[in-house]
């Protein structure tokens, strides 16, 4: 196996065991374009759920701090639903990412 394809497949394969960080060291490490295309792909792909995952807990917890008995039962009905729908697309797209990691990995070994 060609130690590019080896290195560009373990930018995308880090997504379970090391997100975001082995490939910004393999981008610094290595000299090969190719490698470093892959490995920014990597990063951006495994980047995507850790921000959105961040601007999820932001809004949690700034809407269960908000919460006061005041609110009307159809305001807190929103909010409860809509913590639920944005944790069920949280989980979703990460779930299509790491998909999409593996398949880009094992496509780079091909």
């Amino acid at each position: 196996m060609d130690q590019s394809k080896g290195l560009s497949a373990l930018s995308y394969l880090s997504f379970y065991f090391a997100p975001f960080i082995l490939p910004v060291i393999i981008f610094i490490v290595t000299k090969d374009q190719a490698v470093k295309g892959h490995s920014k792909k990597a990063f951006i792909s495994q980047l995507i759920p850790i921000l959105l995952g961040i601007l999820y807990m932001i809004y949690f917890f700034t809407s269960v701090l908000s919460w006061n008995n005041t609110l009307t039962v159809s305001v807190q009905d929103f909010f409860i639903s809509s913590h639920f729908i944005g944790f069920i697309l949280l989980v979703l797209i990460t779930f299509i990412l790491a998909i999409w990691n593996l398949v880009q990995a094992i496509k780079v070994l091909r």
